[in-house]
């Protein structure tokens, strides 16, 4: 008898209701059989919880008060699907503002199962513009202190020649399928270092490092609206002291400095360390040289006008 391997879908949300209706209809007309979904939701108010309760009552869903995070919402999922994942199982990250059609999680386990349980990430799609791919892959050049963008980045770039990458080096949390022996072996998303962003880099060096081959499925298409996403995607030179401050230290920031000192100290060979390091240091003198004065002149203006 052919065992059909479970697909535990992880996800964590706080608040956004809208895009969680719209996550779990995906969810609700996938072909692929076998699916267990754990939402972690970390403190919603907006009735986000009740709603999932009362739509989707198989779904498994644990309350947080907060102080999670992204990186404490996975993990408290991953702990909860060991305690009942078979060794042939399969977990999916997924982000609450993504969206795929009926043949995603279907298209991601044929291509695990095909390349010997390998980690398989989707390729992101932004949601505002269809042509425009978010993300296909990086590569990480230690020498530099870079991280290089890999494949496509228009739909009509695409080819039928080729539908995967596996040279790549890591992988984001937006749509990717782990076989459940990973976490068993390298350990869980590292909650305590890198709490917020980065940890879905860091895990995926840390499980290539330990033998895990890497692959983007450029056929298991994802959907993500990036107006949901975090500090930092785009620098504005008109922002406030405390504004800037936030875009270099907030959690939600994805240029927060403590993530990137962590990310190096964690994945980067120690013979590139002291480089990366200098690297880090001189991209915050440049970034805050160039803003701090525009944050003054725009907060000493805020408060004239108040």
């Amino acid at each position: 008898m052919k065992v059909i391997p479970k697909v535990f879908i992880v996800c964590g949300v706080y608040n956004n209701l809208s895009y969680s209706k719209r996550l779990m209809s995906c969810i609700a007309v996938q072909k692929y059989p076998n699916i267990k979904t754990i939402i972690i939701d970390d403190g919603s108010d907006d009735g986000t919880p009740e709603y999932l309760s009362d739509n989707y009552p198989d779904t498994v869903i644990l309350k947080g008060n907060g102080n999670l995070w992204w990186t404490g919402s996975l993990y408290w999922g991953v702990n909860e699907v060991s305690k009942i994942a078979k060794m042939h199982d399969f977990i999916l990250t997924l982000n609450n503002d993504c969206t795929f059609g009926r043949d995603y999680i279907q298209i991601l386990v044929k291509t695990a199962l095909r390349n010997d349980r390998t980690i398989v990430g989707s390729l992101v799609i932004s949601e505002l513009n269809k042509l425009e791919i978010i993300d296909a892959g990086v590569k990480i050049d230690w020498a530099k202190g870079k991280l290089i963008a890999q494949g496509p980045q228009l739909m009509t770039q695409l080819t039928k020649n080729k539908t995967n990458n596996d040279d790549i080096d890591t992988l984001s949390t937006k749509g990717t399928l782990y076989p459940v022996e990973v976490f068993g072996e390298i350990g869980n998303f590292d909650k305590f270092h890198l709490p917020h962003y980065t940890s879905d880099y860091e895990f995926a060096c840390r499980a290539k490092k330990s033998g895990y081959k890497l692959l983007i499925d450029y056929t298991a298409k994802i959907y993500n609206d990036q107006k949901h996403t975090g500090l930092g995607l785009k620098v504005a030179d008109k922002m406030s002291i405390i504004e800037l401050y936030n875009l270099l230290f907030n959690r939600k920031s994805r240029i927060n400095i403590s993530d990137k000192y962590w990310f190096i100290k964690l994945c980067c060979p120690l013979k590139y360390q002291i480089t990366n390091y200098l690297i880090l240091i001189f991209k915050t003198i440049v970034l805050f040289t160039h803003l701090f004065p525009l944050s003054v002149i725009y907060t000493l203006r805020k408060i004239r006008r108040a």
